[in-house]
């Protein structure tokens, strides 16, 4: 009795501790992990060209969960992903939906599965982050699914070579990743220089470019060379001021790797201003030295955006106003204007905050031109969102 009584004295204290180790651990690790994400839904109505045709309605519930784990000062951890489930016309009537829905062509890895499908709906799940981070001094290494980010302007991105994304794409802000290493060094405080090597998504060819970045004369300034969808880089990127108004721009050249084919510049311009009574003043313009100068047919259903892509026209610009009407209600309008075939869009937009994290949002997105222009293929969209952010 005695020595089974000193066991269990003796085991108190380990028994504790132990305890407080791991709810020391436990608390660690809540600290350390960060989760956030949103629920929305949006429904779309698709108007054709003739409003006397038949109208088109989908409904969409889009989920996005987002984890990191910030193992050490040095080591982080990410995975981000979204669920989403799409019911009604476009799923319906249009081939090859639920395929191209979750399409995860441009990555190295498929991470997307389809749950359901059926004749009006799909149910996707899809993860476009998940890497493993890695900073010490003036290094970072990231491997993983992740943004390579090497864009400037706004509305179009000839320097974002690995994870091109439409404008139009509006309810996908984080914007696509890519499977990729990436290693930075940051030379001091104003420079850097980053690399990146990207696996195809067939793995017969490999996709590799650098960038450098530094300031001079007030201005931020970047360089890329690569090789990157068959095509040799060179691009040019800056971001500065003018009497307070901002001026980006940024450019590529590619030259195929292939034969059939002639080489290109694609280049864009971009100029904005917030005024003081808080109107903000966008205006930007793209040159494809590709593009076409005139009616362009029709469109493939195959065609993919890449950055050769961003402009089907010679010129493109783009036209933007918002207003802050309240602290809590934005309004904004915005236009492209195709200049080659006459084609152009409009566009409008309201968002209110309903509270701290829930929103509306309602866009309005419209289409004008001949039937062989850019614009003028389709039909316009009428669209409201409700957010919900924790």
């Amino acid at each position: 009795m005695k020595k089974s009584l000193f066991t269990f004295l003796f085991l108190i204290p380990i028994i504790v501790f132990s305890q407080e180790e791991e709810e020391q651990k436990t608390s660690k690790f809540k600290e350390n992990f960060v989760a956030s994400g949103y629920l929305k839904f949006m429904q779309t109505v698709n108007l054709p060209k003739d409003l006397d045709d038949e109208w088109y309605i989908d409904n969409l519930f889009h989920n996005r969960l987002n984890f990191k784990y910030y193992a050490s000062d040095k080591i982080t951890l990410a995975l981000e992903g979204r669920n989403r489930l799409i019911y009604g016309a476009s799923p319906k009537n249009i081939p090859g939906y639920a395929n191209e829905f979750g399409n995860q062509n441009q990555y190295a890895f498929n991470m997307s599965h389809d749950w359901a499908t059926g004749t009006s709906y799909v149910l996707n799940s899809e993860i476009d982050r998940a890497y493993f981070d890695y900073s010490s001094g003036d290094w970072q290494v990231r491997i993983g699914r992740q943004r390579i980010n090497w864009g400037v302007a706004m509305v179009w991105n000839p320097m974002d070579l690995f994870n091109t994304y439409s404008f139009f794409d509006f309810d996908y802000e984080e914007r696509p990743g890519a499977d990729a290493v990436l290693i930075r060094n940051y030379l001091g405080p104003v420079s850097s220089i980053e690399v990146v090597f990207s696996p195809s998504n067939q793995f017969d060819y490999y996709n590799f470019a650098a960038l450098y970045k530094t300031n001079l004369w007030q201005y931020d300034f970047q360089f890329l060379a690569g090789y990157v969808r068959e095509n040799y880089n060179l691009g040019l990127g800056w971001e500065g001021q003018i009497g307070g108004a901002g001026f980006k721009g940024e450019g590529t050249y590619f030259y195929p790797d292939y034969a059939g084919e002639d080489p290109s510049v694609v280049m864009d311009i971009s100029f904005d201003y917030t005024f003081k009574n808080s109107l903000y003043l966008h205006i930007e313009s793209i040159f494809n030295s590709a593009g076409a100068t005139g009616p362009i047919g029709p469109i493939d259903p195959s065609f993919q955006l890449t950055p050769k892509t961003l402009s089907l026209g010679r010129f493109a610009f783009f036209n933007e106003l918002q207003y802050q009407l309240t602290p809590l209600t934005r309004l904004g309008v915005n236009n492209i204007i195709n200049t080659n075939d006459g084609s152009y869009y409009i566009g409008g937009n309201a968002t209110t905050s309903l509270s701290d994290n829930f929103e509306i949002l309602v866009f309005g997105l419209f289409f004008f031109g001949d039937e062989n222009s850019q614009y003028g293929q389709g039909g316009s969209q009428l669209n409201w969102r409700l957010k919900w952010s924790f």
